[in-house]
């Protein structure tokens, strides 16, 4: 651990200074019973930040890469049609709020368009009843906004990385939460979360922050998984056990503008005394090299608290900054000018370096994200 303490933005208040930029991001997915490796998934995804202009939000557009299951990228039939039906979703284009949550999702439409052209593909390709069944309950996913919206935002990627991370975590570095996790599919476990944030910066000057609690579900295991949405055996005043779960997510966010580089969770669940599941979670930036570091706006703070310091009430040429520039007005209005041909021009050019951009094997970062030190 550093002996550098975090540089809030004021108070207690953890903010995201990051600027418009693309980066990708690799997924895993892993769940296990009695310790057993039961299925995995892996999967890329582009997350560009297109805007950071706005004083209450930011938008994102996010765009997912090929899946793999079970290290492969050929799978079953019925699997193959889930991932055309949900790989239309992307690109998805998204308004976030400045603590790091959804607002709302800004292209719905064309999702739904998307999915309707997919799905004549899928019934010209896959014929059966068990396709029909599937695709029936996609419809009905897919063509109900209410529905589609909450379906992507349980999905488990959006749900871990579009979290509340940039609050004020007063001076007791903590706040609370319920989270309402995706543990099984469309059925939620609800947890009752304490977020917290470490004083100081990482060896490897990361901001940590940490998500861990236990569930507060009334229902039962066998409800859950029978998807009730109530704890039926509790109304009916019958003797029931509440579902046993914890989990645990660990986020480390860049310290030159608290940009997400990685998140590591465990949700551990009780299904029967003889069978426990965990289900394990790693989101990471990947990156060309082990050396990279986004850009710091400590000096764009900076210059902003001196620019403020230099403002006072007294000054006659106060300038208003929370004012847009055609509402700033002038005391002295100048009569309008006639402007001719100039005598003489200048001409500047400012030259751009190359984009670079990290674009890493798929199969490397597989190899080397287990080695990673969390």
């Amino acid at each position: 651990m550093s002996d550098e303490k975090i540089l809030f933005d004021s108070n207690f208040i953890l903010d995201l200074g990051v600027s418009s930029q693309n980066r990708t991001y690799g997924f895993t997915y892993e769940i296990f019973e009695n310790n057993v490796s039961k299925t995995q998934l892996f999967y890329e995804l582009e997350v560009a930040i297109v805007d950071t202009t706005s004083a209450d939000s930011y938008f994102f557009e996010i765009d997912r890469k090929a899946i793999y299951i079970n290290n492969k990228a050929d799978y079953l039939q019925i699997e193959k049609v889930a991932d055309i039906a949900a790989q239309s979703i992307f690109p998805i284009k998204l308004k976030i709020k400045r603590d790091g949550q959804i607002d709302y999702i800004l292209n719905i439409e064309q999702i739904k368009n998307r999915y309707l052209s997919a799905r004549k593909r899928i019934l010209e390709y896959y014929k059966g009843d068990k396709i029909d069944a599937v695709i029936d309950r996609i419809d009905s996913l897919f063509l109900n906004d209410k529905l589609l919206e909450n379906g992507i935002i349980k999905n488990w990627f959006f749900h871990l990385y579009f979290k509340p991370l940039y609050v004020d975590y007063t001076d007791k570095l903590a706040q609370k939460y319920v989270w309402q996790s995706p543990v099984y599919g469309n059925q939620i476990i609800e947890y009752d979360v304490v977020q917290t944030i470490q004083e100081k910066y990482s060896d490897d000057d990361k901001v940590i922050i940490n998500a861990s609690g236990t569930a507060i579900d009334e229902r039962t295991i066998d409800e859950i998984i029978e998807r009730l949405t109530y704890p039926k055996l509790k109304f009916l005043e019958a003797e029931s056990t509440p579902v046993e779960s914890k989990m645990n997510v660990d986020y480390k966010l860049y310290k030159e503008d608290r940009s997400i580089f990685s998140i590591v969770g465990t949700f551990e669940t009780k299904i029967n005394e003889t069978k426990q599941q965990k289900i394990q979670l790693e989101i990471y930036h990947l990156t060309n090299s082990s050396s990279y570091r986004p850009l710091d706006d400590a000096i764009q703070k900076q210059n902003f608290k001196i620019f403020q310091s230099w403002q006072t009430a007294e000054d006659e040429d106060i300038i208003d900054i929370s004012k847009p520039k055609w509402r700033v007005s002038n005391p002295n209005p100048e009569p309008p000018k006639i402007i001719g041909t100039p005598e003489r021009t200048i001409e500047l050019f400012v030259g751009v370096g190359p984009e670079i951009k990290a674009n890493p094997s798929f199969w490397d970062w597989i190899t080397s994200i287990f080695k990673k030190k969390k």
